[in-house]
């Protein structure tokens, strides 16, 4: 099984924009460009999530897709696995996020239903924001993301009965996505269409679908430039963000982006091409082996640096504000990658699958 490791370098890119959309305090900045910079384009940073949901189905499939079947043993190792890859973090940034959540306020029976949502990984399935934004925040999407690792094996062996039922539901999910806005009430679209588990479903199977594609593709003997394809893909995601304002937030939110998604992922798959090599260099793999650590942990960095800064006033000029929580950030993603997550996830691994 090849490491596609262009992959692997874009998870941090696309984390970074989820950095950078999460930098609220530029909205007033004094700082001309950087507030119309971050009221036009990085604000919709956002979208780096669909990127990670889509992006999970497709490195499943390659990895698991032979590896996974009726054996126990086999289901066994993987959803260990998969638990062990992002519980451990998770748990330590929901106690990192405690005070942050409890500021000023005490503890009470709705903390403590909040709290458990949290540990279970099941914030994301009712559409209401202090739910789901509870703790550390960007959590959400692993409540998504457990949901997939939960429902991969059984969706897997069910598509390889009945290799259509994964078109037939994925087009049921879209129609629904299209139609469904229009009879619920727009409050609610935020935490169905973008948050919730079920929903986002789709970009997950979209995929499994799109490692298929891969597959057909790699098994055909044409040449093709892929250096030109994958500036076409950019591109082409480029070209989709120039007309966001023609789209409603709803769709923007889930289904929008999924053809350039799905175009940046299967392009840069093959691994052919000019900017594949520039991804595939030793330091731009280690950023996307960080990349979680990143995802998990900037925004509780933001949010006490806020608290901190707020007091005491350290920092004013916004430059250096987005610099120190860039690098604050990337240490703790390393720090923990290092020291937790590889560490943690090996004891896991070794005391549950060996035994």
């Amino acid at each position: 099984m090849s490491h596609l490791k262009p992959l692997t370098s874009l998870r941090f890119l696309f984390a970074l924009m989820v950095f950078v959309s999460h930098l609220d305090f530029l909205k007033t900045s004094s700082n001309e460009f950087l507030r119309n910079l971050y009221n036009d384009v990085l604000i919709h940073g956002y979208i780096g999530v669909s990127f990670f949901f889509i992006l999970s189905g497709f490195i499943l499939t390659h990895v698991y897709r032979n590896k996974i079947n009726s054996n126990r043993l086999e289901n066994k190792k993987y959803f260990i696995a998969r638990i062990a890859r992002v519980y451990p973090l998770h748990f330590a940034t929901f106690i990192v996020a405690i005070p942050l959540m409890f500021w000023g306020q005490d503890f009470n029976e709705k903390g403590l239903l909040l709290g458990l949502s949290n540990l279970t990984l099941t914030q994301a399935y009712l559409p209401i924001k202090e739910l789901y934004f509870s703790f550390n925040g960007p959590s959400w999407s692993i409540s998504c993301e457990m949901f997939f690792y939960l429902s991969f094996p059984f969706l897997l062996q069910l598509f390889n009965k009945r290799k259509y039922l994964k078109y037939a539901i994925s087009i049921l999910v879209v129609l629904s996505i299209l139609v469904l806005p229009q009879f619920i009430d727009k409050e609610l679209h935020h935490g169905l269409f973008y948050i919730n588990p079920l929903f986002r479903l789709v970009d997950f199977i979209l995929g499994i679908i799109l490692y298929d594609v891969y597959v057909i593709l790699s098994k055909k003997t044409f040449t093709l430039d892929f250096s030109s394809l994958e500036f076409i893909a950019i591109g082409l995601f480029v070209l989709f963000f120039s007309f966001r304002e023609s789209v409603t937030e709803t769709y923007l939110y889930s289904s929008y982006y999924w053809i350039p998604m799905l175009g940046i992922i299967l392009i840069f798959a093959f691994q052919n091409g000019f900017l594949s090599r520039i991804l595939s260099h030793r330091f731009a793999i280690w950023l996307g082996e960080i990349s979680f650590g990143f995802y998990m942990v900037h925004h509780l960095v933001l949010r006490y640096f806020t608290l901190g800064n707020g007091r005491f006033e350290l920092l004013t000029n916004d430059v250096v504000i987005i610099f120190t929580l860039l690098t604050i950030s990337i240490l703790g993603a390393v720090l923990s990658h290092n020291y937790f997550e590889i560490p943690l996830n090996r004891w896991i691994r070794k005391r549950w699958i060996m035994s």
